[in-house]
């Protein structure tokens, strides 16, 4: 990518923006599902037909399996977001290294004339 190339670097950073984002939208469900408790999650279950033949004791079998996979995503989605981040920060610093650059090109072509 070239110093200069503006448009290229407002489609990165407004596709990193729109990663971030759904980024964050996942998070906040992951989250939400993970602070649901153990009578809550089998109350959906059984609403949703998923654990009707399943005793209490596999229930809370599940549920930890469930919360502890959850957690997983929940760490792999907040490391992906810090990357994002720092992409997005380089993406932004070249977007004002590059209007400077341009800044300075056109300042120098109003000398030359």
């Amino acid at each position: 990518m070239q110093a200069t190339d503006i448009q290229a670097i407002l489609a990165d950073e407004d596709t990193i923006q729109r990663r971030q984002e759904a980024l964050r939208s996942l998070l906040i469900r992951r989250t939400k599902v993970l602070r649901e408790s153990l009578k809550q999650r089998m109350r959906r279950a059984r609403n949703n037909g998923e654990w009707i033949k399943l005793s209490p004791g596999e229930c809370i079998d599940r549920y930890q399996e469930e919360r502890t996979h959850l957690q997983s995503q929940i760490d792999e989605l907040r490391a992906e977001q810090q990357q994002t981040r720092g992409r997005l920060s380089d993406v932004k610093r070249a977007k004002k290294r590059a209007e400077k650059i341009r800044a300075a090109e056109k300042a120098l072509g109003r000398n030359r004339r």
